[in-house]
């Protein structure tokens, strides 16, 4: 199954809310809520109608629209699927065919989630958040990688911000691993993949992508040891639609500060929440290749520059970097 779109019936019940839908005999009306209890949303009968019982939790298109304020953008358009081989590639589509900025393409599940430098995102049903988000930039390509960093420091934000709603009881410990990994308490939650559409100026677009393991099930059992998810850190199951919004939020406020050209300003928010720009002992590349070096700053594109064993400061641009923990 390479796409599963969200159900009519669930668009219904939606845009309907409390009071529900008119109980319908034919088959196909039956069938779309059985794919849809199966697919785990709350669809309860009151009386002589379907009611989707309404929660922080199920990814419901019409719900995050409503949510999400309006700051860099008139309104969100929510596209929502049960299953995309990945919402990167479907953003892609829709951005081609002429998707405006802040439309948002999230899936319950992807069979095929995309990381960087090709690798997968395990993208298990329900139980993280798979997300696509189409932006139409003014600022001249060459600051597109900040976008990145606007992503990033918008996770820690819709985080910090569910501590203050009293979502979780204590803070959790964040922190933004270039270029493009949050992590809590030294592992992995999630991961940013920004991909770009150039091929002209008028259309240009940037797809911005972010998976966050979320509940428990959403990590591999062979990267436990290096991931985590937010319910695990949080000591309590944190619910996804909640910190969708949270993030659409926090993202349109430092879009806005890099659309106005404060592009000083957004590293320096990225600073504030990253514990490795400078002074960190890392490792470039991997297997035999594999060196060592010590972070000293970022360049005004966001690279990050690190000083070589040989005293040489060199900027990277998109290498594989690790923490050393010695």
């Amino acid at each position: 199954m390479s796409e599963l779109t969200h159900p009519a019936a669930l668009i219904e019940l939606g845009r309907v809310g409390d009071e529900g839908l008119p109980i319908r005999p034919d088959p196909g009306f039956r069938e779309e809520i059985d794919l849809c209890r199966r697919w785990g949303f709350d669809i309860e009968t009151a009386g002589d109608r379907f009611r989707l019982r309404f929660d922080d939790e199920q990814l419901i298109s019409q719900w995050i629209q409503k949510e999400t304020p309006p700051i860099a953008w008139d309104t969100l358009r929510a596209e929502g699927f049960l299953s995309l081989q990945s919402t990167n590639t479907q953003a892609r589509l829709l951005a081609e065919r002429g998707a405006p900025g802040g439309t948002l393409v999230f899936a319950e599940e992807q069979t095929g989630g995309k990381g960087r430098q090709d690798r997968t995102w395990h993208s298990p049903a329900g139980a993280g958040l798979y997300c696509t988000l189409i932006v139409r930039p003014k600022q001249p390509q060459r600051f597109w990688p900040l976008l990145t960093h606007v992503a990033s420091i918008a996770l820690v934000e819709a985080l910090r911000g569910l501590w203050d709603q009293h979502v979780f009881s204590s803070p959790l410990d964040a922190d933004i691993k270039w270029p493009n990994d949050v992590l809590l308490s030294n592992k992995k939650c999630a991961g940013i993949l920004l991909e770009a559409l150039w091929d002209d100026a008028r259309s240009a677009a940037a797809l911005i992508g972010f998976g966050v393991n979320v509940h428990e099930g959403s990590v591999p059992i062979d990267l436990t040891g290096n991931a985590t998810c937010v319910d695990a850190m949080a000591h309590t199951r944190v619910p996804r639609r909640k910190l969708l919004v949270q993030y659409l939020r926090h993202f349109q406020i430092c879009y806005l500060m890099f659309e106005q050209g404060r592009h000083a300003d957004v590293l320096e928010q990225w600073k504030r929440r990253s514990s490795m720009w400078t002074g960190t002992h890392v490792f470039i590349g991997k297997g035999e290749g594999r060196r060592e070096a010590v972070t000293c700053g970022l360049s005004s594109l966001g690279a990050l520059m690190v000083r070589n064993a040989d005293g040489n400061v060199e900027t990277l641009l998109a290498e594989d970097v690790s923490v050393s923990r010695n």
